[in-house]
């Protein structure tokens, strides 16, 4: 078993990552000992009968559909009615989706509680769980209401991911390849190197890849916890996939979103010389080998357009894009346009 320790000293948080094979149980059980409250994924709880509390359970439908205001205040009512306090604990057990809801509802109620994520999905393990970020969607956008509140702990079996779909498992891996391009060039040739143990789920080799991921991400949130800065860096394939998902009404997957928005703006980064060949090869190359589709037509341009024009990190004076330059390293460039971003789809 991996622990990792994070310590964010300008808001005083500090917790622990574990990361390891059958951890989930017992961990379970010791919170629901303490009197704590959950919230699952309903997929999760009919494949895991057995992991999941008898009692102060709340299953979830986890969906980008239900990740609303509405859902929010279910899970508020239902807290409520369960008799949590404010020195009470709520883990949230599923993919990005469950933690993110389940997050959020932590930050609001009785103006926070503590959250302690238990991620099931490649994608939630590498990405979402750790750091902070929670919110659902509203008026059409995704996670654009929402607030930063810190897991007191965050626990990964790797065993959830027996149970995962091939497309689930790509899903997830894109977050990794995303860190190891703008953080980390070792383990992006680890990645490389390694696909087909990653790709059978080798148990070591994705505790490996799995607390390589968090160790990268911890340290970026640690230096940069509200996303003023550095942290920006983590949003790397994220402004275009945001827009492919939009345009798609969520029709493909974040994670292969993400692979695409890694290729198209790379490329982008290519043709303003911020990144040169051997860099664009390299993220395409890796991305193709992992067997991730790259090329995206937007169904509505109006759509696409103002979902970038929308995107979180634009400002009026233009959208901040993360890339990863010369050297595989990741580099910030602020003022770019949303037309600049059309026009790499031939638009």
């Amino acid at each position: 078993m991996t622990e990792l320790k994070v310590s964010i000293p300008v808001s005083g948080v500090n917790y622990k990552i574990l990361a390891g094979s059958g951890i989930a149980p017992e961990n379970m059980n010791n919170h629901f000992a303490s009197g704590g409250f959950t919230v699952a994924d309903g997929n999760v709880a009919d494949i895991y009968p057995r992991l999941m509390p008898s009692g102060r359970l709340y299953r979830y439908a986890a969906s980008e559909e239900n990740k609303t205001l509405a859902c929010l205040e279910d899970i508020l009512k239902w807290l409520r009615d369960e008799g949590a306090l404010r020195d009470g604990a709520l883990m949230a057990v599923g993919g990005g989706i469950t933690g993110d809801v389940a997050g959020f509802a932590a930050a609001v109620y009785m103006r926070g509680i503590k959250i302690i994520q238990m991620p099931t999905t490649l994608l939630a393990m590498v990405d979402s769980s750790v750091g902070g970020k929670t919110g659902v969607n509203f008026g059409g956008l995704k996670n654009n209401v929402g607030a930063f509140h810190q897991p007191s702990e965050v626990i990964i079996d790797v065993d959830f991911l027996r149970t995962l779909s091939d497309g689930e498992f790509l899903n997830g891996l894109a977050e990794s390849i995303k860190i190891a391009a703008v953080a980390d060039a070792d383990f992006f040739r680890f990645l490389k190197e390694n696909r087909l143990a990653v790709l059978e789920r080798d148990e070591k080799t994705m505790e490996t890849v799995v607390s390589r991921s968090c160790a990268l991400k911890a340290a970026i949130v640690e230096a940069d916890e509200k996303e003023s800065g550095l942290r920006k860096l983590l949003n790397f394939g994220h402004t275009i996939a945001h827009a492919i998902e939009t345009d798609s009404r969520h029709g493909i997957r974040h994670g292969c979103a993400v692979a695409m928005g890694m290729a198209y703006e790379t490329e982008y980064a290519f043709r303003r010389g911020i990144a040169d060949k051997d860099v664009l090869e390299a993220v395409r190359g890796i991305l193709t080998e992992y067997g991730y589709d790259l090329e995206y037509r937007p169904q509505n341009a109006d759509t696409f357009l103002k979902a970038l024009s929308k995107d979180k990190k634009a400002t009026r004076s233009g959208i901040s894009l993360a890339l990863t330059g010369k050297g595989m390293t990741g580099k910030i460039v602020n003022g770019v346009t949303p037309e600049e971003l059309c026009a790499l789809f031939g638009r």
